[in-house]
């Protein structure tokens, strides 16, 4: 069922089919010259036709409409073939952009079992056939019109500005629209759950620092509407940023606390100790595409940790092995949000 958010900015789900998730929450910024959609979904028959229902409520086929991707994965660009083959603007980031198109190709996936291989994780616990990015992605490359913070995006009375959301995604990007205070988020701001951050490799840089340099900086903006792309809209976003953050503490501190001194663990020792929001009685009960998702985000931490001096790493024979340092993570540095 669509419902109009503000004035011709409307919203509907589109299903995720076999994701817990359940649905992404699509966008749509109607205007008489060309209108703009926010987010797809997975490419698969059931969100097209969860799309195609939703965009036909306000009279519109894919067509009609220009698509804006906040970021690459696949529960927000799936579709984007679908899009530019029925003649759409297709706008990405160049960083995130890219990344669809190297998923299109393969080439991005070898990233995928190099992680395994330094988290330790072996013997076809995951297998790529179980991720849902790799299942689920927009099938071809894209000639993307590519955006970059600062650009502005006309459509119909609104001038939105792309916004850097950079840390769920090393390029994900949002819209904002100062005269009329509206924010759309992508995953960086969820309502009920918080975004999965993961490590996108080393250089990439500490992923969870920057997310939560992103989410200082938007603590300080001003925002009437913030609209997000996961189940509720966000009603206070500088509460949900301090929970957000909090929680990414309480994460860290569980991580040390799960390290004893002076011993040495992998991300696959380290991810069944900590505690996951999934309906699972142990780590072997986890679906395979949940356990890389821990491992990544145990990773991310780990990785932040590492970078304010309180884990050591060492690398042998391309697996990854940490110990700790200091048993209470240094927080000084959040302390003037």
């Amino acid at each position: 069922m669509i419902k109009e958010v503000y004035k011709n900015i409307y919203t509907f789900q589109a299903v995720l089919p076999k994701s817990p998730l359940k649905a992404t929450n699509i966008y749509i910024i109607k205007d008489r010259d060309k209108n703009l959609v926010l987010d797809t979904g997975y490419h698969t028959q059931e969100t097209l036709d969860s799309m195609v229902a939703g965009l036909a409520e306000l009279g519109l086929k894919i067509s009609d409409t220009d698509l804006f991707i906040t970021h690459m994965h696949a529960d927000h660009s799936g579709l984007a073939s679908d899009f530019k083959n029925a003649g759409c603007k297709v706008y990405a980031s160049a960083v995130d952009g890219k990344i669809i198109n190297d998923a299109a190709n393969g080439s991005y996936w070898k990233l995928l079992y190099k992680l395994l291989d330094y988290f330790n994780v072996t013997g076809g616990e995951i297998m790529l056939e179980d991720h849902p990015g790799y299942l689920f992605q927009a099938p071809d490359e894209v000639d993307m019109d590519i955006v970059a913070p600062g650009d502005v995006i006309k459509t119909g009375e609104y001038e939105f500005e792309v916004i850097n959301l950079k840390g769920h995604t090393p390029g994900h990007i949002g819209l904002y629209e100062k005269k009329h205070k509206i924010f759309f988020c992508g995953d960086t701001i969820l309502e009920t759950i918080t975004p999965n951050i993961t490590f996108w490799g080393f250089e990439e840089g500490d992923a969870l620092g920057i997310y939560i340099n992103t989410l200082l900086g938007l603590r300080k903006m001003d925002f009437d509407h913030v609209f997000s792309t996961h189940r509720d809209l966000v009603a206070d976003h500088v509460k949900r940023i301090d929970e957000i953050i909090d929680h990414h503490i309480l994460r860290l501190q569980e991580i040390l606390d799960a390290m004893e001194e002076g011993v040495e663990y992998t991300i696959r020792d380290l991810s069944p100790r900590i505690s996951w929001r999934i309906k699972a009685d142990s780590w072997d009960d986890f679906p395979p595409a949940q356990k890389f998702f821990a491992s990544g985000e145990t990773m991310a931490h780990i990785d932040h940790m590492i970078k304010r001096g309180q884990v050591h790493m060492d690398e042998r024979e391309g697996t990854l092995y940490f110990k700790k340092i200091r048993d209470r993570y240094d927080a000084q540095w959040l302390e003037n949000r």
